[in-house]
C-alpha cells in the first residue's frame, strides 16, 4: 500500500485509461503500425534513477544556519508550491526571500481536506495524483520522509475501469475495438508534427493542426457515437475546457513517431501516487522550512522597474504597502496576473499569453459514502460517462475504514454549471446518476459532501492552464521566460508538466536556480 521508492519510469502510456488503451488499439491493428512505450528501457531507467537520486540529494540538503551576508533581495509572489519550493531552494542556498501571499493559507491549489467526510479520511480538494514521471514532486516527498499511497500494488490491478455510456458498461476491449480506426488516423496525423512544437520553432502544418478545434478534428476523423463521447470527456475533464476551445494538438501530442521506431505515446500521466496523509504534506514542509518569510494577505497591484530592481505594490488590510526587491518571482496564475499593472515591461507574446491563455474550468464535488460499493463490483471506482458527473474515482483508495469518498470531477461547460445551487442539490443529481453506473450508490450516501469550484475561486479564478486553439504555436516555450532579474514559476510555465503539481514544483526550483546561478 505504501512506498517510499522511486518507481520505474512508466512502461505504459497515455494520460488517461483511454490513451492508455491507445497502444493496445494501434498494435493489434493490421496496418503494421508498432506502438513502443519505452524503446532503451533500460538506459531510461539509469538516466530516470539518476535525475531521481540527484533531486532527492539536492533537496534533502539542510538549510545553511545563515543569510549570505551580500543576499540581495528577493521577493516571490505566491504560496503555492511553485512560489514555496523556490524559497526553499533559495534559502537552502543561503538566500532569503520573502514570499507575499493574497489570501491567508499556504498552498495555493493543493488544497486537502482532513476528516471532513469521516474522521481520518483524507480527501484532495486541488491536486491530487503524483505520476511516475513527477521527479520533483517524488524527490521532494522522499526528502521529507512522505510516503506514498501506490495504485499500482498488486491487490489494486485486477480492478476495472468504468465507461459508461448510453446508460450501458463498455468494456476494454470493446473500447479498443471501436478506437482502432480513429487510432490509426491520429497516429498518421501525429507523425505530420514536428517532434517538439513551440513558438519559436514550428512548421505550417504544426501552426495547420493548431489552428483545429478538437472537437473539428474529431468530426474530420469520422469520430461518432459513443465513442466520441468518451474522447470529449477524457479531454474536457483533462484539460478543463469543452472539446471546441481546445487545440486538436492537445491530442496529436500524445503520439510521437519516428522512422526507425515506430510509434510511440508520450504523455506518460499513471495517476499512480498521492502523499499518504495529504498532498499539503509537502507543502506545510516546504513552509516550516522557509521560517517567517510569508506575508499573507498581500495582494500584488502593480509591478515597476526602480533602478536595476523593481517596485513592488500591494494591498493589505486596507492600506497599500510597497517593497523593493533586486529579484523577483512571480508564481501567479495568469488568471490572475491579467489584473497586475505591469505596464510595458512584458513583451508582446508575454501580455498575450497573460492575456488570453486558456484555463481550465474544472471543479470536484466529493460525496461521502457509507461503504465502497464499487470495490464491491469488482471497479477501481474511476469511471468516464456521458451522464451528469463526467469522471470520477474513489478518493479514499487505499486509506483505512469502510466509509468511501467519491470524486466527481468536471470540466467545460459542467464545469462551471456545478458551482450554481447548494452542495446538497448537486450531491443528489450527481448520486442519482451514479447509481445508473454502481447500483446502490444514492442508498448508502453519509450525508456529508465537499465542493471546490476552481473557476470562481477567488485566488485561482480557474483549475489550471491548457492551450486553446492556436496557442501551441504561439506560446508554448515562451510562458516560462525569464525578463532579466524578472523570473516566472508555477504550473503555466511548465512544458512538459502543465497542470500538474510537478510543473509548478519543477519551474519553483528552476527559478531559484536561475538566480542561484546569477549570483555566484
Amino acid at each position: 500500500m505504501i512506498t517510499q521508492n522511486f518507481p520505474n519510469p512508466p512502461s505504459r502510456p497515455g494520460r488517461s485509461p483511454l490513451f492508455r488503451l491507445v497502444s493496445k488499439a494501434l498494435n493489434s491493428s493490421d496496418r503494421g503500425y508498432k506502438l513502443q512505450a519505452n524503446a532503451d528501457y533500460s538506459g531510461s531507467r539509469r538516466n530516470f534513477l539518476r535525475s531521481a537520486a540527484a533531486l532527492t540529494a539536492a533537496y534533502a540538503t539542510p538549510i545553511l544556519a545563515s543569510v549570505k551576508k551580500e543576499s540581495p533581495r528577493i521577493a516571490i509572489v505566491g504560496a503555492g508550491i511553485a512560489g514555496l519550493n523556490a524559497a526553499y531552494v533559495l534559502r537552502q542556498a543561503g538566500y532569503q526571500a520573502t514570499v507575499y501571499e493574497a489570501s491567508q493559507r499556504i498552498g495555493g491549489r493543493i488544497r486537502t481536506s482532513h476528516g471532513d467526510i469521516a474522521p481520518g479520511l483524507i480527501t484532495e480538494l486541488g491536486g491530487e495524483f503524483i505520476d511516475s514521471t513527477h521527479l520533483d514532486m517524488l524527490a521532494l516527498a522522499k526528502a521529507f520522509g512522505l510516503p506514498l499511497l501506490d495504485t499500482e500494488m498488486e491487490n489494486e490491478r485486477n480492478l476495472k475501469t468504468m465507461f459508461f455510456f448510453n446508460k450501458r458498461c463498455y468494456s476494454e476491449e470493446q473500447v479498443i475495438a471501436e478506437f482502432r480506426p480513429l487510432a490509426i488516423k491520429i497516429a498518421s496525423d501525429a507523425a505530420r508534427l514536428s517532434s517538439n512544437i513551440t513558438a519559436r520553432a514550428h512548421s505550417s502544418i504544426d501552426a495547420e493542426f493548431d489552428a483545429i478545434s478538437l472537437s473539428e478534428y474529431l468530426h474530420r476523423i469520422g469520430a461518432s457515437g459513443w465513442i466520441l463521447d468518451l474522447i470529449n470527456v477524457a479531454y474536457v475533464t483533462e484539460y478543463g475546457l469543452d472539446a471546441s476551445e481546445l487545440s486538436c494538438i492537445n491530442l496529436l501530442s500524445m503520439i510521437d513517431v519516428t522512422v526507425k521506431d515506430g510509434f510511440k505515446i508520450f504523455g506518460e500521466s499513471d495517476q499512480r501516487f498521492k502523499i499518504q496523509g495529504g498532498n499539503n504534506r509537502i507543502t506545510h514542509e516546504l513552509a516550516q522550512r522557509i521560517g517567517q518569510d510569508i506575508q499573507f494577505g498581500h495582494r500584488l497591484v502593480s509591478v515597476r522597474p526602480n533602478g536595476k530592481g523593481f517596485r513592488l505594490t500591494f494591498t493589505t488590510q486596507g492600506k497599500t504597502i510597497s517593497a523593493d526587491p533586486d529579484w523577483v518571482v512571480l508564481t501567479l496564475p495568469f488568471t490572475l496576473l491579467r489584473d497586475v499593472e505591469m505596464g510595458d515591461m512584458l513583451p508582446p507574446i508575454k501580455r498575450s499569453a497573460v492575456r488570453t491563455l486558456g484555463y481550465g474550468t474544472n471543479a470536484k464535488l466529493v460525496i461521502g459514502i457509507d461503504k465502497r460499493i464499487w470495490r464491491e463490483q469488482g471497479y477501481s471506482g474511476e469511471c468516464y460517462s456521458d451522464e451528469a458527473f463526467q469522471t470520477g474515482w474513489d478518493a479514499s483508495r487505499l486509506q483505512a475504514g469502510s466509509i468511501g469518498a467519491y470524486t466527481c470531477y468536471l470540466g467545460g461547460k459542467p464545469g462551471i454549471e456545478i458551482g450554481a445551487g447548494t452542495t446538497e442539490e448537486r450531491t443528489q443529481e450527481l448520486s442519482r446518476a451514479l447509481d445508473q453506473v454502481f447500483p446502490g450508490f444514492a442508498g448508502n450516501l453519509s450525508n456529508t459532501s465537499l465542493r471546490i469550484h476552481w473557476p470562481s475561486e477567488p485566488f485561482s479564478l480557474g483549475a489550471y492552464s491548457c492551450f486553446r486553439p492556436g496557442q501551441w504555436t504561439q506560446f508554448n516555450g515562451e510562458i516560462g521566460h525569464r525578463i532579466g532579474n524578472l523570473l516566472f514559476a508555477g504550473e503555466h510555465c511548465s512544458t512538459e508538466f502543465q497542470g500538474y503539481m510537478n510543473g509548478a514544483a519543477e519551474t519553483g526550483r528552476a527559478a531559484a536556480e536561475a538566480i542561484i546561478d546569477t549570483l555566484r
